[in-house]
């Protein structure tokens, strides 16, 4: 074959190289020889991508209009990549069967996300991690209607803000997206899509991991549209959409079990056969990156729930709680971390057969308390102060923050009555609070700066919760605690009794000679207590030490720390 004609033939088959940077999304765009009636149906793209030492990535594609089709694939190395496209219809020559190269350099910016890569979880690791292995410290802010917030005003405006708080994590929901997904996939639809495209990626560009649910609000799902083949073109999409970003799966609101089996007067779908179950499988099926998935799960009590769930007619409304050993998305497969919905009490102790179900029950998976009291709405500064260190000191290697206005945009849910959470009363005209406000309220900083700098320098993922045993830690009356320790070299302990200055008495220490400091939770200030050398104990074995009281009648965090010999 004439050298010419070779060259001729292999450029219609070769797009133009594309340059990006290792692990940030790059697009390719198509254009196919027909357009379709129905492309979600009428044809399937995917793209092979092979890495220069011979990975190999299959990327779902995605049609976004016209005859406008494209692929987003985020280089996991640097050097040449390969790629391959692969239409379901052989015959349309602008999908099918085309070939070209990515050249990817490694990323030089300041985000983490993509100097160490994509989150991962690993078998027995109980948190998660980047690419590289480095232990990822999650906090995240939530944003249920994420669609809804304006998107110059007010959208882009927090996210800038969370990032320079120290926030690593954004949640959300796509309440209020605009798009309607009942009736198949149009033109009519990709408005909607594409501002989400803007707003995924503004949220990727300042190096945040996005925590999602996919598609829509849960009881969305009942309606007979969504029979199972649509469902899963519709989880193909969303991976194909958003899968090249760093990202974290939630499936929907509230799904494990069962979105509460009865909301008002309407039943869903029980915890047997609830569909959100497949999306989750369907994602994790279609993810080139095997991102991390969970469900969202329903509030967490300690009162026990069968196995087996009974029908949904039978099961009383709210009448189950739901921790790692009930939860019904354990063991299905793209389920590597647990979703938690908790709110820790401010008046008494922890719940310890919960913390301890999570940490006993949960295979190992890491755990994040998703979602609790939101401030201004369900408590104030304190509470939401201490929900990020009751998460972390108890197992829950994650912590879901929120405040009015901000996680959930103009809301009018419970915002018409006080409410009252053990010693504290949120009023009416607290939760009118707006976003422009609420976006400085302390407790964001006192867990992204103060919190998050004090776990990152004692190695926060080392750390084994002692719960209530009071081999490590005897209270004192009303010293409401959570303790971590570090073996018996390094113990952190959280005392949140607000009115008292009580502490209590540490145990297992080594005869060694030991630093003690107090941490302020609400300025970031240390205390020093200077040395001490524990005594033997009489009642357990090993060596103690009986602890100052606190500095004040507030929360207080106890750093104790072995010397160096």
């Amino acid at each position: 074959m004439p050298t010419l004609l070779l060259v001729l033939i292999c450029s219609t088959l070769t797009a133009q190289a594309q340059s990006t940077e290792t692990w940030r999304a790059t697009e390719l765009t198509f254009e196919s020889a027909t357009a379709y009636t129905n492309p979600l149906n009428d044809a399937e793209l995917t793209a092979t991508f092979t890495s220069p030492i011979g990975k190999t990535y299959k990327v779902p594609g995605f049609w976004d209009g016209g005859k406008t089709w494209r692929i987003r694939f985020a280089p996991t190395e640097p050097g040449t990549w390969h790629y391959q496209t692969i239409c379901s219809i052989p015959t349309d020559t602008g999908l099918n069967a085309k070939r070209g190269t990515l050249a990817a350099t490694p990323y030089k910016g300041p985000h983490e996300i993509y100097r160490r890569g994509f989150i991962k979880t690993a078998p027995g690791v109980r948190y998660f991690m980047y690419a590289d292995g480095a232990p990822f410290f999650y906090l995240g802010d939530t944003h249920w209607s994420m669609p809804q917030e304006p998107f110059d005003e007010m959208f882009k405006v927090v996210v800038d803000r969370r990032v320079q708080q120290g926030f690593t994590v954004y949640q959300s929901e796509p309440l209020g997206a605009k798009y309607n997904f009942a009736d198949g996939i149009s033109e009519a639809d990709l408005a909607g899509l594409h501002d989400l495209d803007r707003r995924f990626q503004y949220i990727a560009n300042a190096g945040l991991v996005h925590a999602n649910a996919q598609l829509f609000f849960p009881p969305e799902i009942i309606r007979p549209t969504y029979n199972d083949d649509y469902l899963k073109k519709l989880a193909r999409l969303w991976v194909a959409r958003f899968g090249a970003y760093p990202v974290l799966w939630t499936t929907a609101q509230e799904v494990d079990n069962d979105f509460y089996n009865d909301r008002g007067e309407k039943n869903y779908f029980d915890a047997n056969s609830n569909p959100w179950k497949k999306v989750l499988a369907w994602v994790h099926e279609f993810d080139p990156y095997q991102h991390p998935g969970s469900a969202h799960m329903e509030f967490a009590t300690s009162k026990p729930e069968p196995k087996v769930f009974p029908p949904k007619q039978e099961r009383p409304k709210y009448g189950y709680g739901v921790m790692a050993s009930t939860s019904s998305f354990r063991e299905v497969p793209g389920h590597s971390w647990y979703a938690v919905q908790w709110t820790p009490p401010q008046n008494g102790d922890i719940p310890w057969p919960l913390v301890k179900d999570f940490w006993e029950n949960g295979q190992g998976k890491p755990i994040v308390n998703y979602e609790g009291a939101y401030d201004h709405l369900w408590t104030l500064e304190e509470g939401a102060r201490q929900q990020g260190w009751t998460a972390y000191l108890n197992g829950m290697f994650g912590q879901g923050y929120g405040a009015i206005d901000i996680w959930l945009y103009n809301s009018k849910y419970d915002m018409d009555k006080d409410t009252v959470r053990g010693p504290v009363t949120i009023t009416v005209e607290q939760k009118k609070t707006k976003w422009t406000t609420s976006l400085e309220f302390p407790s964001a900083t006192q867990l992204g700066q103060h919190m998050k700098g004090f776990l990152a320098a004692i190695e926060w993922w080392k750390l084994t919760p002692r719960f209530n045993d009071t081999t490590w830690f005897q209270p004192e009356k009303s010293a409401w605690y959570s303790l971590a320790t570090t073996g018996a070299d390094l113990y952190v302990l959280y005392l949140y009794n607000w009115h008292t200055t009580a502490t209590g008495t540490l145990h297992h220490l080594r005869p060694k000679t030991y630093t003690a400091k107090w941490f302020n939770p609400k300025t970031g200030e240390f205390l020093d207590l200077g040395k001490f050398t524990p005594q033997m104990a009489e009642s357990i074995d090993g060596y103690q030490w009986k602890i100052p009281e606190k500095p004040t009648a507030s929360d207080w965090v106890l750093l104790a720390k072995l010397l160096p010999n």
